[in-house]
């Protein structure tokens, strides 16, 4: 549920700031705009929060996943790879272009695998715990799709994801 709270977060910040810059007349994209603000609170603030609740409340976490033999040692692993993504995605703040396309890349290999591990047990245990087939697996895919979505349309926009005088800086978007 942390994850749909922070999300919403994000989009209502990043309608505060678009409206807010187009008073001001900014030429800001509003997609970079969105961008920064899911990168840095939907991912970034979200990946922090969920890696302290994996830290100081393992036993308690694996349990509502529906591991019933404890922490499993999972915990500080999975932990750390959130905190990494979640300082990376706050530092979204401030670098732009491929450093964006770098966090979603490692966004996605992690959040896409946490959902695969989540599908797994489901169907190899059986395991229908909320915190397995839940909210956190929605938001498993939710997270990477939607920053790969805003990466691409700041790219085609000709936004912050895509870096002045970019080798790749095509009307084509990303190859």
């Amino acid at each position: 549920m942390p994850a749909l709270v922070f999300a919403l977060i994000a989009v209502i910040g990043a309608a505060v700031s678009i409206r807010r810059q187009r008073r001001r007349g900014d030429s800001a994209l509003a997609v970079d705009t969105l961008m920064v603000w899911w990168l840095v609170v939907a991912v970034g603030v979200a990946g922090i929060v969920g890696s302290l609740f994996h830290l100081f409340d393992g036993k308690q976490i694996a349990e509502q996943i529906g591991y019933t033999r404890g922490d499993g040692g999972f915990q500080f692993e999975n932990a750390m790879g959130d905190m990494a993504i979640g300082v990376a995605a706050i530092l979204a703040r401030w670098f732009r272009g491929y450093y964006w396309l770098a966090i979603l890349i490692v966004l996605a290999i992690q959040y896409l695998g946490d959902a695969g591990g989540h599908i797994y047990f489901w169907i190899a245990e059986d395991n229908t715990e909320p915190d397995n087939v839940g909210v956190p697996l929605w938001f498993d895919f939710i997270l990477p799709i939607v920053t790969a979505i805003l990466y691409w349309l700041s790219w085609r926009r000709g936004g912050d994801a895509r870096p002045p005088g970019s080798p790749l800086a095509t009307s084509a978007g990303p190859v």
